[in-house]
């Protein structure tokens, strides 16, 4: 008994360091097969836009799947940045969400936590659906939304009061065309490529390169075809007035009470809009309850008021008004104008308007080669608009 007890306590250790030993494995296999790991990603995500809702029963194993390869192609960003150089240049977006994510902790757990909840709330919400009902559900939307908004706030302080930019800073590396060895050596075998070809004017092109003798830095060569070429040649290599800009100044702080307001109003509107139509206990027998405006012009109204005294506090605040502007900031801009137009497809607006329309534009395509199938995906994606809130959430 006492040997069977030390053999068993021995083999502990093993056992444990298994699943370190199993990841470890897997790390190896997608930094080895890069290329070809990103595109299984992307055909799963694919597959399941074609595929959202289908046969009405299958749309919990269809998000699932969806949410599955999109925390793991977040995992496997991760990872590759650790193995493979960052894009030259990175983003704006990209500079800035990765400055705070290095300089503040509770501003990287913030990111984490609101890209993890936006990448899983619409399954939870088909879980909660299933398993406890509507009154369960929205008890769930609730509390998804004021957990969004804390990290929301908390991303708004530490940055300085600065527009909420989401994001983890994390772009896809560059992979090295040399991934695959075994297919290249297997192309050497059998005869020059045109890719081998063109490798080899890439390095006659470089051998003529100049390269400066007190640094080691390489002048490239300027083309010599026509006037267009050299045109081409160097916009690649202007730099903007973004480009030279320290990451913490890409977007501006927001100084005045009236900006503050508009940005916390951007922020609060969710909770109020989810609050707003928790308290009107929608069920799915009670259909009624859907066309009621109350909510939606509510929500709306806070969203629309809120761009309103953000525009305001530019063109007061910021030297040159919108031409002041930074490009993220304009680019986050243009995404929140974008988030208006999906309140055609919330609450009220979508049950009272967009909802027969989109249904009498699917039932024009039935029975139509080619078309029918796409009248088909219009109706599964009108399932998901209809039962669950998160599908039409840009927040």
């Amino acid at each position: 008994m006492a040997e069977l007890y030390k053999q068993a306590y021995s083999s502990i250790p093993a056992t444990i360091s298994l699943p370190s030993h199993w990841l470890k494995s897997y790390e190896n296999f997608v930094t080895k097969n890069a290329t070809s790991v990103g595109q299984i990603e992307s055909a799963l995500r694919s597959l399941t836009y074609i595929i959202p809702g289908r046969f009405r029963e299958a749309e919990l194993a269809s998000e699932t799947l969806h949410t599955s390869t999109l925390l793991l192609s977040l995992y496997h960003t991760s990872l590759l940045r650790r193995h493979f150089p960052s894009p030259s240049p990175p983003s704006s977006q990209t500079r800035y969400t990765a400055f705070y994510t290095a300089r503040s902790r509770l501003y990287s757990r913030s990111a984490i936590l609101l890209q993890t909840i936006q990448y899983t709330e619409l399954l939870c919400e088909m879980f909660f659906k299933r398993r406890g009902g509507e009154k369960a559900r929205w008890r769930l939307v609730v509390v998804l939304e004021v957990i969004k908004a804390i990290c929301r706030t908390i991303m708004f302080w530490v940055t300085g009061k600065r527009t909420v930019i989401e994001g983890l800073g994390a772009e896809r590396p560059n992979i090295p065309e040399h991934q695959n060895s075994a297919d290249e050596a297997e192309g050497r075998e059998a005869g020059p490529t045109p890719g081998d070809q063109q490798e080899t004017s890439v390095l006659s092109e470089r051998s003529k390169e100049w390269s400066m003798p007190r640094t080691g830095m390489t002048l490239p060569v300027l083309p010599t075809q026509n006037s267009e070429s050299i045109t081409d040649f160097l916009s690649k290599r202007v730099i903007s007035a973004d480009d030279i800009k320290i990451a913490s100044q890409l977007v501006r702080k927001i100084s005045s009470y009236q900006g503050q307001l508009a940005e916390m109003t951007w922020i609060a509107r969710p909770v109020v809009y989810a609050l707003a139509m928790q308290r009107l206990q929608i069920t799915g027998s009670n259909k009624r309850t859907y066309s009621d405006w109350r909510p939606w012009v509510l929500g709306f109204g806070m969203e629309v008021a809120a761009r309103e005294l953000g525009k305001k506090e530019v063109r007061e605040r910021t030297v040159g008004g919108w031409r002041g502007m930074t490009g993220l900031e304009k680019e986050e801009l243009k995404r929140r104008g974008w988030g208006l137009a999906w309140w055609g497809m919330r609450g009220a607006f979508y049950e009272n308007i967009t909802k027969s329309w989109i249904q009498g534009f699917a039932g024009k395509l039935k029975g139509k080669p080619l078309l029918d199938i796409v009248g088909g995906i219009i109706e599964d994606y009108d399932y998901l608009w209809d039962e669950y809130y998160f599908s039409t959430s840009t927040m």
